[in-house]
């Protein structure tokens, strides 16, 4: 079995072209699917919307590898620059964490009595800091590591705010979860039948996606077309 350590280095093994699948869940698994977090409507917030209905209104291509900012305008139009894409900023979805109901629902698929490792980035408004605390390089960014039952993550002890780790997965490595500090999505690798069930599940909207799919593509934002 990995330690911890080296499922670290496999996930921050540099890949010239960005960061695949694999680097962000890192380990070998049967299947792996890609957890979208909502939208917003618009600036309001008072509707979610979802990534394939955002699609179908500007006749975009939605697939595992579109980022969220070319689904906000028309294929072959011009892309403003940044993540958001066309997007209100103030509507776009959370950034580097599942939100709350969707993880929720994540977890009511997980092994609800694993024992699991929790890695987040060290910079989050009121993470409690322990001066023992291990510290590991994810990434570039410094991030501590945690251990603990998988239903800590619905009391979210780490910080004011809602946050889940950017990476965690089950003691025995039978899946693993994981999401850039910047990302609007969450990869999951695990069993066929966990991301069968996974992709079933109405609260989430999901795609399949290959290990060596990119994850996050290098310059994507200074990108036009």
């Amino acid at each position: 079995m990995s330690s911890i350590g080296d499922l670290i280095e496999l996930g921050n093994s540099p890949d010239p072209e960005g960061i695949r699948v694999r680097g962000l869940v890192p380990g070998q698994f049967e299947a792996y699917v890609r957890i979208l977090h909502p939208a917003w409507a618009d600036e309001s917030r008072e509707r979610h919307v979802t990534w394939a209905e955002i699609a179908a209104a500007s006749g975009a291509r939605l697939d595992g590898t579109v980022s969220f900012r070319r689904i906000t305008v028309s294929a072959g139009s011009d892309i403003p620059l940044g993540p958001q894409g066309a997007w209100a900023e103030d509507a776009t979805p959370l950034t580097g964490t599942l939100p709350e109901e969707e993880t929720n629902a994540l977890l009511n698929l997980l092994t609800p009595s694993a024992v699991c490792w929790f890695v987040l980035w060290e910079g989050w408004d009121g993470l409690r800091l322990d001066p023992q605390q291990v510290s590991v390089l994810w990434h570039g960014n410094p991030h501590l590591v945690y251990r603990g039952p998988i239903e800590v993550i619905r009391r979210f002890e780490w910080s004011r705010r809602w946050q889940i780790p950017h990476l965690w997965f089950a003691d025995d490595r039978t899946w693993c979860v994981g999401s850039d500090i910047e990302a609007y999505d969450t990869y999951l690798g695990g069993s066929v039948d966990l991301v069968e069930r996974i992709v079933a599940a109405p609260e989430l909207e999901t795609l399949r996606v290959h290990p060596e799919d990119l994850a996050i593509v290098l310059g994507e934002w200074g990108i036009v077309r």
